[in-house]
């Protein structure tokens, strides 16, 4: 009975600690007089060596001759350095830098050039895997060709899938470091634009404080304006009903017979108008005129707000060839029905060498297929800061090197935020059928404005 407990646990377990653990909970349930712990012991090793065999067989029967003579080469070819090409299997990420990225890329190149892990473990366990590529990657080139072939084979192979999955993960969070380090540029280039245009805001708002003393109540256009005003309205005033037929000897009279005066002071009213309108208008000449306040206003507001991606272009430049490698060499698959995104970079690649604007692709550039996009975009990145808030423990941060203790991390976490806002959308569902039956009425518009 122990036996078959640990046969069954071996195709998945390597740890002869984990092996022992299910035989004593086997015996214990059934309620068995436990063995020795040696008789144990000697038990699991001798099974796991079994199983191991077996496994050690299968994959090696799976690897082509060719794919194992290449495998068994990287323990015993030499390179320039006089270290065998084992070594390259343990290569670590190094900086983002865009050098490094290209590097990466050509080393993910190699790697899947080796062969197709996938299809050599299929079947096998996760923990298996991982038992073997850590066996492999704590021994030398020396140790590993005194194994069998099968072994050192398999325990090979198990390190290139691990290093092929490594390479792709590193792969992403330097491209990522690279586009936040092009993203952290383009914010420094704004903030150092701002700062450089400080002096014109300052200039602006002085030259915008004299023109409101020119307009204001106690300035000089709106005591000429007054004074325009007053003059006008003692000679309409005094003309007053006059009709459009009136004789000359009328209009003199009611102008105590002075009838050039009527011109006159309509003229001075007009005058004084104009004298006002003159102030503020030289105001702005001796600002370097309209023209030179509107060209200094353009360059400020060109920069209102947080409008740093306007600038992330030039930063991109330099490593935009690198990028579209790193597209062309890795499988992206639509985790949703919607494939726009990929159809867009798709597009990308397509005109890759084009040095002018790319051409116009249908949805992608129509302006609602862009609301769309930007919807989806902004929903996206509400759920991975929701995730983010949700996410406890170590910080968030996942210490584990195992991809598959990852993979869990992450999909708990996912798991998790998905059941709050399955809660939240509940919550705020029997709130608006409250507030309806209280004889609320709830628009689309209104629950557009919540997001559980």
């Amino acid at each position: 009975m122990a036996g078959e407990a640990i046969r069954a646990e071996a195709a998945s377990k390597n740890n002869p600690a984990d092996l022992i653990n299910v035989a004593l909970e086997q015996l214990v349930q059934q309620g068995l007089e436990l063995p020795a712990f040696s008789t144990l012991d000697r038990m699991a090793m001798s099974i796991r060596t079994e199983v191991n065999t077996d496994i050690f067989a299968l994959v090696h029967r799976r690897i082509g001759g060719k794919d194992r003579a290449g495998l068994l080469r990287l323990v015993t070819t030499l390179g320039l350095d006089r270290k065998t090409l084992f070594n390259q299997l343990k290569q670590p990420a190094k900086r983002a830098t865009w050098s490094h990225l290209k590097k990466l890329a050509d080393h993910r190149r190699w790697l899947d050039e080796l062969g197709d892990t996938e299809m050599w473990l299929e079947g096998l366990a996760a923990g298996k895997i991982a038992d073997f590529a850590g066996e492999a990657e704590a021994a030398d080139a020396a140790v590993l060709q005194d194994y069998a072939e099968t072994k050192r084979v398999t325990l090979i192979a198990c390190l290139l899938h691990k290093a092929r999955m490594r390479v792709r993960d590193d792969l992403t969070t330097m491209f990522c470091k690279r586009v936040a380090t092009k993203v952290k540029r383009a914010r420094d280039e704004l903030e150092e634009i701002r700062r450089q245009q400080q002096g014109i805001v300052e200039v602006l708002v002085g030259n915008y404080r004299t023109l409101l003393r020119q307009v204001d109540t106690d300035g000089p256009a709106q005591t000429a304006r007054a004074k325009a005003g007053a003059l006008t309205k003692e000679t309409l005033d005094a003309l007053e009903g006059l009709d459009e037929e009136a004789l000359p000897g009328e209009v003199s009279r009611r102008l105590n017979r002075k009838v050039s005066a009527a011109f006159l002071k309509l003229s001075e009213g007009l005058m004084m108008q104009s004298n006002g309108l003159f102030s503020v208008t030289s105001v702005v000449d001796g600002f370097g005129g309209f023209a030179a306040q509107y060209d200094q206003i353009e360059k400020v507001s060109a920069h209102h707000g947080d409008l740093w991606e306007v600038l992330l272009h030039g930063h991109l430049k330099a490593d935009r060839p690198v990028m579209l490698n790193l597209l062309e060499n890795l499988d992206l698959v639509a985790t949703s029905e919607d494939s726009r995104v990929l159809d867009a970079l798709g597009h990308l690649l397509r005109f890759r060498t084009s040095r002018d604007y790319l051409p116009r692709q249908g949805q992608v550039t129509d302006p609602q297929m862009r609301r769309r996009v930007t919807a989806a975009t902004n929903k996206v990145e509400a759920f991975n800061g929701f995730s983010e808030w949700v996410r406890f423990g170590n910080r968030g941060v996942i210490a584990d090197n195992d991809p598959v203790e990852q993979e869990k991390a992450v999909k708990f976490n996912a798991l998790l935020t998905n059941c709050l806002i399955f809660h939240n959308t509940l919550d705020i569902a029997q709130a608006v059928r409250e507030l309806q039956a209280g004889g609320w009425k709830i628009d689309p518009e209104d629950l557009a404005e919540v997001s559980p």
